[in-house]
């Protein structure tokens, strides 16, 4: 639930402010996820919070699929994370929640996003520049 939820999450912080993600760690009751963010303001990850708990009541279902590397390599939106993946992979797992998300993935997944639950922000903290922090958590 916290893996699809950061995918949500960092797809709104990327189209809203072109943040990147640049670190993070799940937790078995709460997450954080690194930003390249300038600016820190809390308010920021509040509304990308609220965003993505107004995707998660939509109930959209998440798509996992396998691609030849080269053909992934062609979808805008996974280039820089498959690119990053050792040249020997020749096909890459894909996780896409449409008109959300699409990225080249391991991850565990929900099948459908209302099965996260709420996405609850618990704190963000500056960890320097074009490091801001997010820790959240999801409740039922």
């Amino acid at each position: 639930r916290l893996h699809t939820a950061a995918h949500i999450i960092t797809a709104i912080l990327y189209k809203n402010y072109n943040a990147l993600i640049t670190g993070g760690h799940i937790y078995p009751d709460y997450a954080y996820d690194d930003y390249s963010l300038e600016k820190f303001d809390p308010k920021i990850f509040r509304k990308a919070i609220e965003e993505a708990n107004n995707i998660v009541k939509q109930g959209v279902d998440v798509k996992i699929y396998w691609l030849r590397r080269e053909d992934a390599l062609r979808i805008p939106g996974i280039v820089k994370l498959a690119s990053r993946m050792p040249p020997d992979i020749e096909v890459l797992r894909i996780v896409e929640i449409p008109g959300i998300d699409i990225q080249a993935d391991g991850g565990p997944h929900v099948r459908n996003v209302s099965e996260i639950g709420e996405i609850v922000f618990l704190k963000a903290v500056n960890k320097g520049k074009r490091k801001k922090r997010l820790y959240y958590t999801v409740k039922p």
